[in-house]
């Protein structure tokens, strides 16, 4: 087998869909992000669902914005910071994607399963 020269070899390019799509699974597996079955049914039909994604890329470097709906009491700062490292470092790891910042916007805060009320009878 002839060795190959690693300039010679070409580059893969990675489609925004596919980050986006990495990204909203990423968002949606940090604890206290609220699951998308709390967008309402108008919103997921016209794609306008949590948590939404954005890209600017500037060569290999990129700049994410995600929109989450927060679960409550979740704090906001603790869930925020941890879609941040959770997206840039998934992004490097499963897409080769440089990121140099992710912007995380708290959108809606809705109540978690576990802070719903429980229906008694009396």
């Amino acid at each position: 087998m002839a060795d190959v020269d690693v300039d010679a070899r070409g580059s893969t390019t990675i489609a925004d869909r596919a980050l986006t799509a990495i990204t909203r699974q990423v968002a949606l597996q940090v604890p206290g992000v609220a699951s998308e079955e709390h967008a309402g049914t108008v919103e997921r039909t016209l794609g306008r669902g949590l948590p939404r994604v954005s890209w600017h890329r500037a060569g290999d470097h990129a700049a994410v914005e995600v929109d989450i709906a927060l679960e409550w009491p979740a704090s906001a700062a603790v869930v925020t910071t941890a879609v941040q490292e959770a997206v840039a470092h998934e992004l490097a790891r499963q897409a080769g994607q440089k990121v140099g910042r992710v912007d995380v916007r708290v959108r809606d805060v809705v109540r978690g399963v576990a802070a719903r009320p429980v229906a008694r009878v009396r």
